[in-house]
């Protein structure tokens, strides 16, 4: 599959496999970036503004590709690609209140930051797991043909 279509386009399918690389694959572009940019892991808010604008760059630039690849598991699943909703928007409240300095101090969260904290990280495991680890729709569904070549994934 052509890289770019790959995290770009949100069509089609893809298989277990194939997800778990398209994830290290972005993994790997973070650290790179990250580490290129002097960034650390997490930012908090007594960071400077410039450091948690970068922090949000750099997760903001990662978002999409990230969200293809789970539309493309959801398809393969069968199901609708507009799920991921229940992660990216959570998520991306997150990342603007990370970058106005509103959130990311873990020993002082509110009960708004605590929520949606737990609303992404149940998300997330929640998709881990289902597009991770369950498999496809066997034959072709209405996203498209089966990405496998055999049937023996």
């Amino acid at each position: 599959m052509d890289p770019v279509r790959f995290f770009a386009s949100p069509q089609g399918r893809i298989t277990r496999a194939m997800f778990w690389l398209g994830w290290l694959i972005l993994f790997a572009v973070e650290l790179a970036a990250r580490f290129a940019l002097g960034l650390p892991l997490l930012t908090g808010p007594t960071d400077p503004v410039s450091l948690r604008l970068l922090n949000f760059m750099v997760d903001a630039a990662l978002l999409y590709p990230g969200a293809v690849l789970m539309v493309k598991r959801l398809h393969d699943r069968n199901l609708s690609g507009q799920l991921i909703g229940w992660f990216v928007v959570p998520y991306s409240v997150l990342m603007i209140t990370n970058l106005l300095g509103m959130s990311g101090d873990p020993e002082h969260m509110g009960i708004v930051e605590t929520l949606l904290v737990l609303a992404t990280g149940i998300a997330a495991i929640a998709f881990l797991v289902d597009l991770g680890f369950r498999r496809g729709t066997a034959g072709p569904n209405r996203y498209g043909p089966e990405p496998r070549k055999d049937n023996k994934e």
